[in-house]
Order: structure tokens, then C-alpha cells, then sequence
């Protein structure tokens, strides 16, 4: 059950621990469905323009359009499985008109390049 795998290594991985450098909350994945049928749980966040000389977020920059993605795939016991995706949306759709993130347009973002990934998959 997707519950019950651990989330914490997922930072240990070097690519995903880059663009999620915080823990990773079970409540935070998405689930994925085709025709009903679960194809995998993803979490997204929206990326910052650049990163300071220390190599830390600079958040003066602004979001940027992308979006990092990390995919598990249904039926996955562990993280091993969990592939990082980034995709791009237009930048002045991630946050809305009081600054705060568009959470349903950084969700589709990411669900749309999930979708892309399972299409490139099962080709």
C-alpha cells in the first residue's frame, strides 16, 4: 500500500533531492488514473528562476515555468521506482493574481507530463 512506503530516501536519490530538498508528505501525491485504473501517484512543485552563489534558493528571482516531478508508478514497494520529470508551463501561470501558487495549473502542469511519460512507456 502507498502509505506504507517510506518517503524519506526519496531525498537520498541525487536528482530528486536536488529539486526537493524538503520531506515529502504521503498527502502531497496525486493519484493518476486511466480509464479508472491507477497508474501512479506524482508530487509537484513550481522551480525559482536561479540559485545564489551559496547554491541556495534565491526566491528574488521568481518562479521560473518549470516544474519538477516526482513520479511513482502504481504498485511500486519502495522509491526505488520514483522517476524525477521536469516540464515547463508559462511562468505567469504559476502564481495567480495575489502572488500566491497556482496550485491546479502547477498540478496540470505536472499531470500532463506524467501522462507524456506513461504514453512514452507503453510505446
Amino acid at each position: 500500500m502507498f502509505k506504507d512506503i517510506p518517503l524519506g530516501p526519496l531525498r537520498s536519490d541525487p536528482e530528486i533531492g536536488f529539486y526537493f530538498r524538503y520531506p515529502l508528505y504521503h498527502e502531497e501525491f496525486r493519484e493518476v488514473r486511466d480509464g479508472g485504473r491507477l497508474r501512479g501517484r506524482y508530487a509537484a512543485k513550481a522551480l525559482y528562476g536561479r540559485l545564489t552563489k551559496e547554491g541556495k534558493v534565491d526566491r528574488s528571482a521568481g518562479f521560473n515555468g518549470q516544474v519538477a516531478v516526482v513520479f511513482l508508478p502504481a504498485g511500486a514497494r519502495s522509491v526505488r521506482s520514483a522517476e524525477l520529470l521536469l516540464t515547463r508551463m508559462p511562468k505567469d501561470r504559476v502564481t495567480r493574481a495575489d502572488g500566491r501558487r497556482d496550485w491546479d495549473a502547477i498540478r496540470a502542469a505536472a499531470e500532463r507530463a506524467v501522462r507524456r511519460r506513461l504514453k512514452a512507456r507503453a510505446a
